[in-house]
């Protein structure tokens, strides 16, 4: 099928496509016309957001890949280049978390975090750049965080390992421009996922969803909102912006919520 979408023609990679905000990102992609490897550790779910992807303008081909194996994701460059002869777009968005508070998270733990939300797009964006210099350029993207720029409770390898990914990209936007080399980053606030849903519970989940008054559009974030903006980025029609941080989180990081938080007067 053809169409005129703002990716037609393009090749893409997304890491972490096998549920949340991933899928909707491969999703949105292949709407536009792109051809998309979606890699992740969830064959199952890989499948199934190939599935989803089926009769839009552009497809989506499946990718086994665990990101903390350097091995993987050199096998995986090679096979998306095998497939479709070039990549245009890199979306780093496999990523993991830990909710143990500072004196207690594990140092195993501490490195797992890192090394797959990190030292996994570091390898990740360096391995695809190299083929982006040789046909000219290209668009590299990562899924950061809001916890990367401000904290969010018992979350310290998480929130340091998406500080560390803003530090990366903006290095990377300086470093690979003159190879015509975009890179940005999209930062999600709270978003309704499977996993939002499941840890929450329904009456939680209706608060967050309808009356989440920490955030001024007072809603989570929809994974098709966040996947908007990977769209936007990546497209033609974002051809002057890299090293920047685009903030889909509602509004909430507009507000340090220090009125509302003060003691009331008598």
């Amino acid at each position: 099928m053809s169409g005129s979408g703002r990716l037609d023609g393009q090749i893409a990679i997304v890491s972490g496509a096998s549920r949340g905000i991933g899928r909707a990102i491969a999703i949105a992609f292949a709407t536009q016309g792109a051809k998309v490897a979606v890699l992740g550790r969830t064959v199952d779910g890989l499948h199934e957001t190939v599935r989803q992807c089926a009769g839009l303008p552009g497809m989506a081909l499946a990718f086994a890949c665990d990101v903390r194996r350097e091995e993987d994701i050199e096998a995986a460059v090679l096979s998306v280049q095998q497939t479709w002869g070039r990549i245009d777009i890199l979306v780093n968005n496999a990523g993991i978390d830990d909710d143990t508070s500072f004196l207690e998270v594990d140092r195993a733990r501490w490195r797992d975090i890192i090394d797959t939300n990190l030292t996994s797009t570091f390898v990740f964006s360096q391995e695809v750049a190299r083929v982006m210099k040789q046909q000219g350029g290209g668009v590299i993207l990562h899924t950061a965080s809001i916890d990367g720029s401000g904290g969010d409770g018992p979350f310290a390898a998480y929130n340091s390992s998406k500080a560390g990914l803003l530090g990366l990209n903006r290095t990377m936007a300086l470093e690979l421009a003159q190879f015509g080399i975009r890179s940005n980053c999209v930062s999600p606030g709270f978003t309704k996922t499977d996993m939002t849903a499941a840890a929450a519970g329904p009456e939680l989940m209706d608060y967050l969803e309808n009356s989440f008054d920490r955030v001024p559009m007072r809603r989570l974030v929809l994974p098709e909102e966040v996947a908007a903006a990977f769209v936007f980025l990546a497209s033609s029609e974002a051809s002057a912006i890299t090293g920047i941080d685009l903030r889909v989180d509602a509004g909430l990081t507009a507000n340090w919520y220090i009125l509302e938080t003060l003691p009331k007067s008598s």
